[in-house]
């Protein structure tokens, strides 16, 4: 028995059942459901509706032109992104057979050099929030290589390389560049079979079947293709009874976007305006639009309604160079603002985008859809895969072509924040495939969200940790023959464990590993270090209410000192509230435990002492809030790029715009204070007993900075335990996301050894002299032992040794 396949190939027999190495019986089963299209417009579901076939010529198409390839594996990723990488990487880490199938010539997507859109800075909507995991990998490797900044416009082709590399790492993993997916075929209405494919420069097509599938395209384009239900535009506020959202459904999509990259020559440079291009002749027309960066940009140069972000993309394309040219010309030559076009004079433009860079598309539709309330009062679910952080992030319609007559409505600022501003909250698997297409995963914008969740879930950083939990339970459905829905239902802890352990994070989940053998270690340390605030002679006045969360490690707090600045002409009473903090993240005021209250001289510059008398529950994070007062200021350090973190891991400043929840002030802040009894909530225990990064508590071990290196911690168990694995996390700062060129963070460890205890004798088994990674993992002989021990001698520029997590395993080896 043979299959008929009918694509744009030809018609090509290939024998049924050729699913490749492993076959679930529930995808051979016999589904007669219907796919269906869900809240598309009739213009959408015409085109969804097309046949290509019918509009055929008369004539006919010589065979035997094309060589046809046949290849099958475990899992195949559509859309080379960085989701898509993620996603492909995890899986091939994880034991599948990937093929990674990506149109353009270079991986990356928005992020490549051809396009330019670096992965933005989720760190400036909340604290201790920087992805980790493989997009972590990479970022590191990047930063240290690449001698330019990481900014929007300015990415080049290091990026480009690293990721190729990552890729080419995998041995199980095939990269299929200048690839462009064409076909489906569907083996039933609920199962996709395989894709069909055209590749540029070979002349190939390719046929690729697997049992598995993940959309990453961007567009959603693998799962339109098969018939997935999906999204398209807003939906109508009363479905799912969300505030941002429109009073009816509309199509109004946000636009795409080109950056170009300027270079300062060194002499003056004309530049002529096409003829075709727009004309900004005032700083009117640019309203509310910021030009000052002229090295590259902007977001802004966004084309799109009414114009279709795909059957429409040339024309976008055509008329977003329009534009671009426009704005190059406003900035030459007619721009008011002297300075910038004094320092413009000497400009030319060095790269100019022409593929657009898309926001949004269709959305495949899940068996959970994210909705507003998920993003803005997170609960935590049992198949959370991956988070996102961005705020509500609805770009003004028309884009640049609109012009505004008010500021865009960023979600990081107080006037914003108390509508659009979110909560760092769990993505389930069940938003990660489709509800009808059975073996069907996806990754990235097309994941299954409202239009209000996807303005904040459609993000680089967060489509990357996302293809990474995608792959881990791609291989978990090889594992245990099953479809993704199995998974989330079944399987969900293994899954959440095994993603912990390869260095992701998930909010409210922690590390349960019954194979982790330092989970039953008892940890010491050389040394720990005491909570300490830096100082500042920068204050942030208090027009609004303003707060601090800290971690307490004792039973007792009895009292806190705030370094404020008084602009008072008489003595000016501050109040001050406490109350218990759910995480690092969540700033939603609780039950106000106790209050105080101290008399702030005039003019007063110093410490002001607040008495609290309270029993506290060690372990846990409070916060403290003093009340709006424009007159007085409350010392604010923020960390200096490029040198060590001050900022005390597992804290939060913040402001109280209203609302149900106080702003983070992030990208590396803190107020300046100091608590009375001095708390240790660094000790090396944390690295056994809590997650990754800051969330519910510290979850670091600091050495203390007083006592010069090399540091140690040491991992003690009642009777000795056999192991040949050991991995380590660093510290590369989860509370900011670095943009500067030939960087390793500095407080990360750089040179340390492994000793294991052996009959009352230390053994040396791993030596380390270079490292800059935040995540190592060192496979050693099969080993007995009582103790561990890890000596830190330098870190890339610290005074102190951190380590998030020590883990410890006996691995079998095949």
């Amino acid at each position: 028995m043979s299959i008929n396949r009918r694509g744009f190939m030809g018609r090509i027999a290939l024998a049924a059942g050729a699913l490749g190495p492993w076959t679930p019986k529930s995808l051979l089963a016999d589904e007669t459901s219907h796919p269906t299209l869900e809240s598309a417009s009739p213009a959408a579901r015409q085109h969804h509706e097309h046949d290509p076939a019918s509009s055929r010529k008369k004539g006919y198409i010589r065979p035997n032109t094309i060589q046809i390839v046949q290849q099958s594996y475990d899992l195949i990723v559509v859309g080379g992104g960085i989701s898509g990488v993620c996603a492909a990487i995890s899986a091939a880490r994880n034991g599948m057979h990937v093929a990674l199938v990506h149109e353009r010539s270079m991986l990356g997507g928005n992020s490549s050099s051809e396009v330019r859109l670096y992965p933005e800075e989720t760190c400036g909507f909340s604290t201790w929030v920087k992805e980790a995991g493989i997009l972590e990998e990479m970022s590191v490797e990047e930063r240290a290589r690449n001698w330019e900044p990481s900014i929007e416009g300015l990415m080049n082709s290091q990026w480009d390389l690293v990721l190729y590399e990552w890729a080419r790492r995998e041995n199980k993993l095939h990269l299929l560049l200048n690839t462009t997916m064409r076909e489906v075929e569907m083996k039933d209405e609920s199962h996709i079979l395989a894709i069909h494919a055209a590749q540029l420069g070979t002349e190939k097509g390719f046929i690729l079947d697997a049992p598995l599938f993940v959309d990453a395209s961007g567009d959603g384009v693998l799962g339109y293709r098969a018939g997935a239900a999906f999204r398209w535009g807003c939906e109508a506020r009363s479905e799912y009874g969300e505030h941002l959202a429109p009073a009816e459904h509309n199509e109004n999509l946000m636009g795409n976007t080109l950056f170009f990259r300027a270079r300062d020559t060194g002499k003056p440079i004309e530049f002529k305006r096409p003829e075709w291009a727009a004309t900004f002749d005032t700083e009117a027309d640019l309203t509310h639009r910021g030009h000052g960066f002229i090295e590259g940009g902007y977001w802004w140069i966004e084309v799109g309604h009414p114009l279709h972000p795909i059957r429409d993309n040339e024309e976008i394309r055509d008329e977003a160079l329009r534009q671009l040219l426009g704005v190059w010309d406003h900035i030459k030559n007619h721009c008011t603002e002297s300075d910038i076009r004094e320092r413009a004079r000497s400009y030319a433009l060095e790269f100019v985008g022409f593929w657009p860079y898309k926001r949004e598309s269709r959305r495949v539709i899940g068996d959970s859809v994210l909705t507003e309330k998920d993003i803005r009062m997170p609960s935590v679910r049992p198949d959370d895969i991956a988070y996102g952080a961005w705020g509500v992030d609805i770009h003004v319609s028309g884009g640049i072509e609109t012009r505004q007559t008010e500021p865009y409505p960023d979600p990081r600022s107080d006037a914003n924040f108390a509508e659009r501003g979110t909560i760092p909250y769990g993505i389930p698997l069940r938003a990660c495939y489709s509800k009808n297409i059975h073996n069907l995963l996806t990754a990235g914008r097309p994941i299954s969200a409202s239009y209000v969740a996807f303005a904040s879930s459609r993000v680089l950083p967060t489509g990357a940790i996302v293809g990474q939990g995608v792959g881990v339970a791609a291989a978990l459905c090889k594992q245990y023959a099953c479809e993704p829905s199995v998974i989330a239902r079944d399987h969900a802890f293994e899954l959440q464990q095994i993603l912990l352990r390869q260095d992701a994070s998930i909010p409210g989940v922690v590390n349960a590993d019954k194979n982790d053998l330092a989970r039953s270690a008892q940890a010491t340390s050389s040394s720990n270090a005491r909570l300490s605030f830096p100082e500042s002679d920068a204050f942030h006045a208090a027009a609004l209410p303003l707060g601090q969360l800290f971690p307490v490690s004792t039973n007792q707090l009895d009292s806190v000192e705030l370094l404020l600045h008084s602009k008072a002409q008489t003595p000016t009473t501050v109040k001050l509230s406490l109350w218990k903090a759910q995480s690092v993240w969540d700033l939603r005021p609780t039950k106000v435990l106790t209050t105080s209250s101290a008399t702030v001289q005039p003019q007063q510059r110093g410490y002001v002492s607040f008495p609290l008398n309270f029993h506290a529950e060690p372990g846990s994070l409070y916060f403290i809030q003093i009340g709006a007062n424009p007159e007085i200021a409350w010392s604010l350090y923020t960390d200096k790029m490029g040198v060590p973190s001050l900022v005390p891991a597992g804290t939060t400043p913040a402001a109280d715009p209203g609302g149900s929840m106080c702003r983070p002030l992030t990208r590396g802040k803190s107020f300046a204070m100091r608590v009375t009894p001095e708390q240790r909530p660094y000790t090396a225990q944390n690295v056994v007993t809590g997650t990754n990064r800051p969330d519910r508590w510290t979850n670091i071990f600091k050495s203390d900075p007083k006592q010069a290196l090399p540091a140690w911690i040491e991992l003690n168990w009642q009777k000795p335990a056999r192991f040949n694995q050991i991995q380590l996390t660093f510290d590369t700062d989860l509370n900011r996301r670095t943009s500067l060129p030939m960087f390793r963070n500095p407080d990360c460890v750089k040179s340390y050894t492994i000793a294991v205890l052996q009959h009352g004798g230390w053994k040396t088994v791993v030596v380390e002299k270079d490292n800059y990674a935040r995540r190592r993992v060192h496979t050693i002989e099969p080993t007995t032992a009582d103790k561990i021990r890890v000596s830190i001698y330098e870190t890339n520029g610290a005074m102190q040794a951190r380590i998030y997590e020590v883990r410890v395993y006996n691995e079998e080896r095949a």
